[in-house]
């Protein structure tokens, strides 16, 4: 169940379990749906990683992420940060197999420390319709064309 202090998405995929955990931690396929993180996204517990992404018109926001969990071909835990400004979001990435050709993301954006209130860019509604767009529209596309 969604809250105000978080987004869950829920989506299943026609490709197999492998293909959506490379598709979500390995830089060659991230970059073709997700952000481009230039050498900086390592599977490793407690690496910190930082890509800049927004609206090309507008600002670019420096983003910092820590690896928290990594479970291969089933979970991965990471926080999102915006340095220089207030507040934390946890990102859970929960893949579950269908069948060998089928597999279920369960995604949730947690926001753990509210992000600075007087940034029009860090509203929660923001972040509902890039999550939506990510994972229930780019994620899809590009695992199709796979």
């Amino acid at each position: 169940m969604q809250t105000a202090n978080e987004i869950a998405l829920e989506k299943v995929y026609n490709a197999p379990i492998a293909l959506v955990w490379a598709a979500i931690t390995q830089e060659q396929h991230m970059r073709n749906w997700y952000f481009d993180f230039k050498g900086q996204f390592q599977l490793t517990t407690g690496h910190t990683f930082d890509w800049y992404a927004g609206d090309l018109k507008d600002k670019q926001w420096l983003h910092r992420g820590e690896m928290l969990e990594i479970i291969p071909n089933k979970k991965l835990v990471h926080t999102w940060t915006y340095p220089g400004y207030s507040g934390k979001a946890i990102a859970y990435w929960e893949l579950s197999e269908v069948d060998a050709a089928t597999t279920k993301l369960n995604f949730r954006f947690e926001f753990a420390e509210p992000f600075d209130a007087n940034q029009p860019s860090l509203v929660r509604g923001n972040f509902v319709n890039g999550w939506n767009e990510l994972i229930l529209n780019s994620l899809e596309q590009y695992l199709n064309k796979q």
